[in-house]
């Protein structure tokens, strides 16, 4: 997908752009192990051998919050400065994260289906419930996370959070009760809405048993990352009846295959990866990796370089 037209204007006056997504009017013929930065997206895999393919590389700008298609070590090793752009996503992550909430507590997509087809009806299978009043779980209490929690408590909503690198106090100076860990967070959400990285430490970090505590009908909401849920768990508490329904924008495996059976059940409302996919989101993401790429190359230290302490060691410019 091409960079925002803005980054261009941003970058146009200093580099020269090559790519598969560059306008052709840009462009200078795509050449990576020529380049002296790269500016990628989810679908990269930067491993330690693309470092190695780009010997003049000096920085690669990711965008968006997470990088772990990125191998900072390698990258580190190599000399390659990484930054992401973590602002960017967040308002429209989290207003992604609420239109999916509303979408499966009130079974919006199944009453389009029904509507579409002729079926002019109400019945269960379009009986919802209101937020209101209910109790959001929020996992990780980041940047997207607090945002969340702000536009649910707008509509009346008790929010409970745990994250274990976040204070107590500073939750509930947001307004949000803080949860001492996940079980307890677990047994009071009506909705749990899951905000965590991906890491060794959260893979599949709600499965079967986890599923297990939360009170019977309630929903999951996941925007964050496919890897922190276990999905044959998640279907089986479907099955059950234990989760009235769930949003999934992420998933283990991208792209889902056609034929799995949460991408197609009918009270999982099923995304492509698109939380942070609007207008405004893309050009602030894109305008943010084009500025860190751009301080690197004049030898500025980026604000947001995931390994500061490789600064010293990164590779310079080599002259053609």
């Amino acid at each position: 997908m091409p960079l925002h037209a803005d980054a261009w204007a941003v970058l146009r006056p200093h580099v020269r752009l090559c790519g598969p997504t560059v306008p052709a009017d840009f462009s200078v013929a795509a050449d990576y192990a020529a380049a002296d930065a790269a500016i990628v997206g989810n679908q990269f895999n930067g491993d330690a051998a693309a470092f190695t393919r780009a010997p003049r590389l000096q920085v690669m700008a990711r965008t968006g919050i997470g990088y772990d298609n990125i191998a900072i070590a390698a990258a580190s090793a190599a000399g390659v400065c990484t930054v992401n752009t973590p602002d960017a996503p967040t308002e429209s992550t989290a207003e992604f994260a609420i239109a999916l909430m509303f979408a499966v507590a009130r079974r919006i997509p199944t009453a389009d289906h029904n509507a579409k087809a002729g079926l002019w009806k109400l019945d269960p299978s379009v009986l919802g419930f209101d937020l209101a009043e209910k109790t959001l779980g929020l996992v990780g209490f980041g940047r997207i996370a607090r945002r969340v929690a702000e536009m649910a408590r707008a509509i009346g909503m008790r929010v409970c959070a745990f994250d274990p690198f976040v204070a107590a106090p500073t939750m509930a100076a947001a307004g949000v009760a803080p949860c001492a860990d996940l079980p307890e967070l677990l047994q009071v959400s009506h909705v749990l809405s899951l905000h965590a990285p991906a890491t060794p430490a959260t893979q599949r970090m709600i499965g079967a048993d986890q599923l297990a505590q939360l009170p019977p009908g309630a929903i999951l909401i996941n925007a964050a990352r496919g890897s922190l849920v276990d999905e044959a768990a998640v279907l089986a508490a479907l099955t059950s009846g234990r989760l009235a329904g769930a949003g999934l924008d992420v998933w283990e495996r991208e792209p889902v295959p056609a034929d799995h059976p949460l991408f197609r059940h009918p009270r999982v409302v099923a995304t492509p990866h698109l939380a942070a996919y609007t207008n405004e989101g893309r050009r602030r993401s894109h305008v943010a990796a084009a500025q860190h790429v751009l301080s690197v190359l004049r030898g500025e230290i980026p604000p947001t370089l995931i390994d500061p302490t490789m600064w010293i060691r990164r590779r310079k410019h080599v002259a053609p």
